[in-house]
Formats: structure tokens, C-alpha cells, sequence
């Protein structure tokens, strides 16, 4: 895959030993060159993994810390990441297996091209010095932007709030459901869980699995990402009450009528408030 320098691009290579003052009071390309390249046939702003493994200081071995950074928080394929497999002359091999210094001589070098917003995240989880730099960076520039259009910040936190209350529902749907299919002595397959997900995006939806609505607007990655405060907070109600109706013992065909039409005294509320 061929990288075009971007305009985001810090002019100074990145060093394993960055100021903690640089990656606070600059923005995201001063710890790890920005590039531009395609993930998911999606032009997008990329990171090298290779570079922020470097930029953190992270002590375990690169293949080893981006494999489990991956498995560990469902990074995906496609969406948030690619494997770029290059000659690469600059990558050594130490006997412990971790990046060393330089080489004389070039060897395949793999590696994982990050989203941006793929890079950060991964970038705060590190718990390093360099990791909680990155974390008070993003913090101080949530305070900002409270303080310089607070409008846009509350909007920022109602989002956030309303996905993981929706992310906590869903799991406490499932958790239910598997115990009533195990109190009726019936095992829980994967696609249980996916027809009570399904039936749910179409209420929600308009007639629409949380994929095809996804496709339809050129959604890249989980869908729930990028769907609005009120469509999550929706779903985080139905999702609530299905879970009472699954205690209750009401069967699938019971649940979606009922959800149907509470759905719809939901929504008959929420353009009240809205008309206010």
C-alpha cells in the first residue's frame, strides 16, 4: 500500500522518548506521523502501529502488543485497521524478538495500518508514562472545548452517555436471554441472540437490521457508532423492557408486538418534548 505524506504529518520523526509537554499541549501528529491511505476502500487519515509502538515506549514486543490490542478490545479488520506486509530495512530483530535498532540488511516487515481514531484509542490505554500523557491530552482538550462552545461538548457527553447505557442494555438482554432458554433446558446459539438484535434495529430502524442501515449510509465499522443520541437511547429502552419480557417468559413473536407498539408510544413522547 502506497502512503501519501499528509499535511497532518509532524515534520520531526517520532522518538521513543517524546516530552510529555509535546504530546500534551500538541495535537496527535506530534507524537506519530499522520498519513493518508485507505482502509476499507475509505480514504481516511492512518497511523502506523509500528510508529506508536515506538512513539509509547511500549516494552513488550510489537507483534505480540498490537495482536493482543486487537483481540482484547474487537478492533476490526477492515474497518479499523489493515496489515500492510512491506520490505522493510530499518527493522531488525532483537533475540527476544523485539524492534531493535537498524539493519544492514532489509526482511518482510509487517505491519498494522491504524484509523486514527484507532491509534488514540490504543494510545490511551497504555499504561505508561506516555500512555497517561495521552489520556490528560484528550482530557484537557474535552475541557477546551467545554469551555470555548460548550454547546457542542454537551452534545459530545449525551452521545457517549446514551452509547453505553444501549452497550449495557444489549448485554444484559443477552444475559437474560440465555437464562431463560437455560431454565427451559434449551441451549443459546449465536444467532438467537442475532434475531433478538435483529428484531430490535428494525423496530428501531425503520424496517432495517442494524447492517443494512449501516450500508445504506456508508456506515464503516459498528453500526451503533454511528447512529444518534435518540436512536441509542431508543434502542436502550427496548432493550430494558425486552429483558423484563424475557424474565416474564413471553415468547419472540409476543415480545416484538408489544415492543412494537411501545416503540411507538416512545417516539410519540419524545416528539413532544421535542416540539416543547
Amino acid at each position: 500500500m502506497k502512503l501519501e505524506k499528509s499535511r497532518f504529518t509532524s515534520e520531526a520523526a517520532p522518538q521513543s522518548n517524546v516530552g510529555l509537554g509535546v504530546i500534551i499541549n500538541n495535537d496527535f501528529a506530534a507524537i506519530v506521523p499522520v498519513n493518508s491511505g485507505l482502509i476499507g476502500g475509505r480514504q481516511t487519515n492512518i497511523v502506523s502501529a509500528r510508529d506508536l509502538h515506538k512513539a509509547l515506549g511500549v516494552g513488550k514486543d510489537f507483534s505480540t502488543w498490537i495482536t493482543d490490542r486487537i483481540t482484547d478490545y474487537g478492533f476490526a479488520i477492515g474497518s479499523d485497521y489493515i496489515v500492510n506486509k512491506a520490505i522493510s530495512p530499518k527493522l531488525g530483530k532483537s533475540p527476544t524478538g523485539a524492534a531493535c535498532s537498524p539493519v544492514t540488511v532489509g526482511r518482510p516487515g509487517k505491519d498494522y495500518l491504524l484509523s486514527i481514531s484507532t491509534a488514540k484509542e490504543i494510545a490511551m490505554l497504555e499504561r505508561n508514562e506516555q500512555g497517561r500523557a495521552v489520556r490528560r491530552y484528550f482530557i484537557q482538550c474535552e475541557e477546551e472545548l467545554q469551555r470555548s462552545v460548550p454547546e457542542i461538548a454537551s452534545r459530545y457527553r449525551q452521545h457517549l452517555k446514551a452509547r453505553i447505557n444501549a452497550a449495557g442494555r444489549f448485554t444484559a438482554m443477552c444475559e437474560a436471554l440465555e437464562l431463560a432458554r437455560m431454565e427451559q433446558g434449551k441451549a443459546t446459539q449465536r444467532h438467537h441472540y442475532t434475531n433478538e438484535s435483529n428484531m430490535l434495529s428494525r423496530i428501531v430502524l425503520g424496517g432495517l437490521t442494524a447492517k443494512q442501515w449501516a450500508q445504506t449510509n456508508g456506515v464503516e465499522g459498528e453500526p451503533r457508532d454511528s447512529m444518534n443520541a435518540e436512536q441509542l437511547e431508543h434502542f436502550a429502552y427496548l432493550e430494558n423492557t425486552n429483558i423484563t419480557m424475557i424474565d416474564m417468559g413471553m415468547e419472540f413473536d409476543q415480545r416484538k408486538a408489544e415492543l412494537t407498539r411501545l416503540s411507538q408510544r416512545w417516539m410519540a413522547k419524545h416528539l413532544e418534548v421535542a416540539h416543547d
